[in-house]
């Protein structure tokens, strides 16, 4: 999962059919997911539901008062379990800032140290990585994490990663298929004159273009 970056806005005018703006509009998907959170248990009465109302509030007031905390608090929803150097990878987020956003949802108790990493053969000195996971992560997401972990550590899986990429976005995208073959890719590979074998890069992109579900023909 990568940063998105900022979009430009085109001007709006407004006419008698349409009152809100394009952004403006997409508050209705907001109002509609708080409606289905608010109303999941229809027995509460009008002061209990308040009472869940502020310490929601209050809870997304500590979560997305910083970016960088958010950021790193809806990755842990959606993948469970994360390291720092996954949430620098993944997020493109500075060391720094990925630590202390650990430090954040550790001290709001939303993620606690599941394992310590194994260090790697002729690895510098330093204390053992850790793989952080929300208090219901299940085992599956530990280990996805950690296998995550030592694949973004590779220079081939980086590589391989930079270059699925740009064939998602200047093949699969731009030409609006799902597919590609095999083939396909180690020629596109050949053109950017990799500094690995074109093989090893080929089958390491191919895995990355299959997790983001296009089909790779052999």
């Amino acid at each position: 999962m990568r940063r998105v970056g900022s979009r430009s806005r085109s001007s709006y005018k407004k006419t008698p059919e349409t009152s809100f703006s394009d952004d403006e509009y997409n508050f209705d998907e907001c109002l509609t997911f708080y409606r289905k959170l608010l109303l999941l248990n229809e027995k509460n009465n009008a002061s209990t539901a308040m009472v869940k109302i502020h310490k929601f509030l209050s809870f997304n007031e500590k979560i997305f008062s910083s970016s960088s905390v958010a950021e790193t608090f809806l990755y842990f929803c959606l993948h469970g379990a994360a390291t720092a150097w996954i949430l620098q990878s993944e997020l493109n987020m500075p060391e720094a800032t990925a630590y202390r956003a650990l430090k954040r949802l550790r001290a709001l108790k939303i993620v606690l140290p599941a394992i310590k990493v194994s260090k790697i053969r002729n690895s510098k000195g330093g204390p053992r990585p850790i793989v952080w996971a929300l208090t219901d992560a299940s085992t599956e997401e530990i280990s996805k994490a950690l296998m995550l972990h030592f694949r973004t550590l590779s220079p081939k899986y980086r590589v391989a990663e930079e270059v699925a990429q740009t064939i998602l976005d200047e093949y699969v995208n731009r030409r609006h298929v799902e597919e590609i073959s095999y083939r396909e890719i180690l020629i596109l590979i050949k053109e950017m004159h990799i500094p690995f074998r074109t093989p090893d890069i080929a089958y390491l992109a191919s895995q990355y273009l299959h997790e983001r579900g296009v089909k790779v023909w052999r």
